[in-house]
């Protein structure tokens, strides 16, 4: 009886260790995030709610809605970030489908690159130059976009390693 005691209280302090540094780094990550600037005007039926860089990295994260006047659907979102010098540091656009009518859509965008100060966002039609720059723009920022998935999975796994010391 002596030995389950000690082994439940051995599992209770593991995962209270592993809650413990899952706070503690969801803390120290998202405090380094610094809000950046808008560089020109955002379009009407586009809400940002976040947009935030640290040294290295960033992200934008907000909501897109198409009305009965102008509907979005098969239109694209350009998203463009800057530099202190409004040097372009990348580009991203993300098509907008499946939305209805009045109901908010949500988007986000995901950077690693350093010192990022600025950024745009313009809703652009589905055209011919419009496909040919997405497909130039794929292959040259590739690197500085990434998905949140990924970045979540490498952070638990690195969690998780450090932990239990695998």
């Amino acid at each position: 009886m002596k030995r389950l005691k000690t082994l439940i209280k051995y599992i209770i302090w593991i995962v209270a260790l592993y809650i413990f540094a899952s706070v503690l780094t969801y803390i120290g990550l998202n405090a380094t995030y610094k809000n950046i600037l808008t560089n020109g005007k955002i379009p009407e039926q586009v809400a940002v709610d976040i947009a935030q860089a640290t040294k290295v990295n960033g992200r934008i994260y907000g909501e897109v809605t198409s009305t009965i006047h102008n509907d979005l659907n098969g239109k694209y979102i350009k998203v463009e970030i800057y530099n202190r010098n409004l040097e372009l540091l990348g580009r991203k656009y993300l098509e907008i489908k499946d939305t209805e009518i009045n109901e908010p859509k949500r988007f986000k965008v995901n950077f690693i690159t350093e010192g990022v100060r600025s950024y745009k966002i313009e809703i652009v039609e589905n055209t011919p130059e419009v496909q040919e720059d997405i497909e130039r723009t794929k292959s040259l920022w590739d690197s500085v976009f990434t998905n949140e998935e990924t970045k979540t999975l490498t952070i638990i796994l690195l969690i998780f390693g450090l932990t239990y010391g695998i």
